[in-house]
């Protein structure tokens, strides 16, 4: 009875830990300010029996909206779809066996007029691996009153890091803007890295070089405490998404020694700025308020501007799907648009970007729509 009595009271413990808000965080030397714009609900569960396993990366559905992809790190090689609900899988997709294995990302996109989705096949804990790829596909649609299961063979892009060396990675992003892939290195204990590289589909079987763009902020700002725990700072990246009309980065992290110290960070991109050139200017992002631990928490997909949805890849349960929207930003529009030196715009209209100029509305890969 006294070691139930002592688990249960380590649980309490464990729990009230984990719920507390996260401590403010020390970023490029200035402590960040909460933003308190944004309200977190569940809106699901997943039933791991029917679907999938530690999640441990996530994609809204442009397709077939309604629907959120979601990947593994431990069940292999298929995504599986469901509602924000977490309601039993609307679609399996099974992939060809010869590709990598160790997923630990996901995120969708718009490119030439078509909707990929992409996976981050470049989990390397031990960072002794070195096959690193990116894992992509057209999105398939989804037919909510079939479950049909299909194997695909899909393409993958091959890649090294600029500086030779293995890394560790669990966070992939997709600029629609930029038709651009980012790459977040996960590391213990000091400050992970940002990559990039534009998407092709015509890479073929070689390996790309990936550019470095800059570090999450800076190594003094990730110093032990008087306690002598673990780093405390933004380290161990684990999921990252860009807004589908690029105005806005997320970044979380969790630590799941230190509950506490886990964050999601907001970035505001500038009118015309790349995704390097917001990250690289330092701008000081914001973390969430509303955010609590999740364990495992790695998963993380934006659906528009205004909402996002997090989940967690703990294999111990069920794990809660959370929405989390804007209070002040409550009427998503029907088209984004963001406006270029020559009068032209990258617009999103029913889910698929599109250039709209004087002359007409066009697809990405040039053709006259109306």
């Amino acid at each position: 009875m006294r070691n139930n009595h002592f688990v249960v009271a380590c649980m309490l413990l464990f729990c009230i830990t984990a719920c507390e808000a996260a401590p403010r965080l020390v970023y490029n030397g200035d402590t960040l300010e909460w933003n308190k714009d944004w309200i977190k609900k569940q809106c699901g569960t997943l039933d791991i029996s029917k679907n999938i396993i530690e999640v441990s990366g996530i994609a809204c559905s442009r397709v077939t909206p309604g629907y959120i992809w979601m990947q593994s790190d431990e069940t292999a090689r298929y995504i599986v779809a469901t509602d924000e609900k977490g309601a039993e899988r609307a679609i399996k997709v099974k992939f060809d066996k010869t590709i990598r294995w160790d997923w630990e990302d996901m995120s969708g996109g718009v490119y030439e007029g078509k909707n990929y989705l992409f996976i981050g096949a470049f989990g390397d804990n031990e960072e002794t691996d070195g096959n690193y790829s990116i894992v992509w596909l057209e999105e398939p649609a989804i037919d909510p009153e079939n479950t049909p299961e299909i194997t695909v063979t899909p393409n993958q892009i091959k890649y090294v890091y600029p500086d030779g060396k293995k890394h560790n990675n669990e966070a992939l992003m997709y600029d629609n803007r930029e038709q651009m892939l980012y790459i977040i290195t996960k590391v213990y204990y000091n400050v992970c890295q940002v990559f990039s590289l534009p998407f092709r589909t015509d890479y073929g079987d070689e390996e790309q070089t990936l550019e470095y763009v800059c570090d999450l902020g800076v190594r003094s700002d990730l110093g032990y405490s008087e306690k002598n725990q673990p780093y405390k700072g933004f380290h161990l990246v684990t999921g990252a998404d860009i807004s589908p009309d690029g105005k806005y980065i997320l970044i979380k992290n969790h630590n799941n020694i230190v509950a506490t110290y886990s964050w999601i960070l907001l970035f505001t991109r500038e009118e015309g700025e790349s995704v390097a050139e917001t990250l690289k200017r330092q701008i000081h992002p914001e973390p969430l308020y509303c955010y609590n631990y999740e364990w495992q928490g790695e998963a993380i997909c934006w659906l528009d501007s205004t909402t996002f949805y997090t989940t967690s890849d703990a294999d111990d349960g069920n794990p809660p799907i959370y929405k989390y929207t804007n209070k002040y930003m409550t009427d998503v529009p029907a088209v984004h648009s963001n406006k270029n030196e020559s009068g032209k715009q990258l617009v999103m209209i029913n889910n698929v970007m599109y250039i709209r100029s004087k002359e007409g509305l066009y697809t990405l890969d040039g053709r006259l729509m109306r």
